[in-house]
């Protein structure tokens, strides 16, 4: 059961972040700037949606498509509140909703969360490690 909510939320989420997309097609951008900078948000959102309905065939096998999945709730929040406090757009709550929800969803359906969190590795180290005396013969 679990499973099959897991595909069904990764499969709507997809959907609605393409209808998103194609939305921003035809107006409601906030700024010009990705077409400024050689990038297209719709395409975009585009990639992320259809990704994550191509990895709801089987999430398990595409933990990354889950973990993007999740992060586009937090980026959402800050999103939203950036464009309200910083350019004075309109805060829209619908899609804070939406990816909380989502994002939420996501965490408590996949069968195996402590595998969500990345995990740390060490980093190489910077200076050699102490020799070792060598033993006489």
């Amino acid at each position: 059961m679990k499973r099959t909510l897991l595909t069904a939320v990764m499969l709507l989420m997809g959907m609605t972040m393409v209808a998103g997309s194609a939305r921003a097609l035809f107006g409601n951008a906030l700024l010009p700037l990705d077409l400024e900078l050689g990038t297209h948000t719709s395409a975009a959102a585009a990639v992320l949606g259809i990704g994550l309905m191509a990895a709801a065939t089987n999430p398990l096998a595409n933990i990354s498509w889950v973990r993007a999945g999740i992060l586009y709730g937090i980026v959402t929040i800050a999103f939203e509140v950036g464009a309200h406090y910083v350019l004075g757009a309109e805060f829209y709550i619908g899609p804070v909703i939406f990816g909380v929800a989502a994002s939420l969803l996501l965490i408590a359906l996949y069968p195996q969360r402590a595998t969500l969190v990345p995990p740390v590795t060490e980093l190489p180290r910077t200076t050699p490690a102490p020799a070792t005396p060598k033993a006489s013969a």
